[in-house]
């Protein structure tokens, strides 16, 4: 699976997921743009991609406003004239129960789950329309096959949204050449996932997704990359409108 010389923005790429998935395509030969809130996390990131011998850029961008979107793309643009591959990897999740649940908490999970990548689709997609050619993974989640944690409704909803958007825009944008897909990732530790938990409750959570798999571990972010990697290569092309899990094979998919 070579990506050589291919263009791929990853956002959220500072971190976890989005960092693997940054570092994967940079190793198969693809110049990798970075795009996170927080800079200092994409530039070391950027960093590494550069030390394997592949262009980047460190790009500040929140994906939920649309004019920082915009810019992002178009110096993308301005420096390597294509973008081949987008990876809609920015996220956020609150554990709060629905009764507690506030406007601002709501709004900012579901805008930056699910109105970034409308965001970013649309700022980049018309590019690949222009090259007749495109690879679109959105980040989805294996809550949105049904594993799904109390306090999670926000994200939940997102998640199950960004489905939905995959398979209508694959069947926009597919005439155009362009493959849209989404990963449903299962238990991955990042910093995410344990940012409102506590070392007791990250550890309960981690054991029980381990017990909830055929293969009895949890994942790895490499192991979300790996199949990216497969979804932003031409031997996908045939490929579209899909949600791929990687979980390892989870069992409690109808829920606990």
């Amino acid at each position: 699976m070579n990506l050589k010389d291919k263009v791929a923005i990853v956002t959220g790429g500072g971190t976890g997921i989005g960092k693997a998935i940054a570092i994967e395509f940079a190793n198969a030969g693809a110049d990798v743009v970075v795009c996170s809130r927080k800079l200092d996390n994409v530039e070391k990131v950027c960093k590494q991609i550069k030390d394997i011998g592949r262009q980047s850029m460190a790009i500040s961008t929140d994906v939920r406003v649309k004019d920082q979107v915009d810019d992002m793309t178009s110096q993308v643009m301005n420096k390597f004239g294509r973008i081949d591959i987008l990876v809609n990897n920015s996220g956020s999740g609150k554990m709060v129960p629905i009764l507690e649940m506030s406007e601002d908490v709501w709004d900012t999970v579901v805008d930056t789950n699910l109105k970034g990548v409308l965001l970013c689709t649309q700022a980049v997609a018309k590019h690949m329309i222009e090259k007749k050619y495109g690879k679109i993974i959105n980040i989805s989640s294996t809550c949105a096959l049904g594993a799904i944690v109390k306090g999670q409704s926000a994200y939940v909803a997102s998640k199950f949204a960004v489905v939905g958007f995959t398979k209508a825009s694959a069947r926009e944008l597919g005439p155009y050449g362009i493959n849209v897909n989404a990963i449903a990732p299962g238990r991955i530790p990042t910093p995410m996932v344990f940012e409102d938990m506590t070392k007791e409750e990250a550890d309960e959570f981690l054991d029980k997704g381990k017990k909830a798999t055929t293969v009895e571990r949890v994942g790895t972010p490499e192991d979300i990359a790996h199949l990216a990697l497969f979804l932003a290569s031409d031997e996908s092309s045939f490929i579209s409108a899909e949600l791929v899990a990687s979980n390892g094979g989870r069992t409690n998919l109808m829920g606990r």
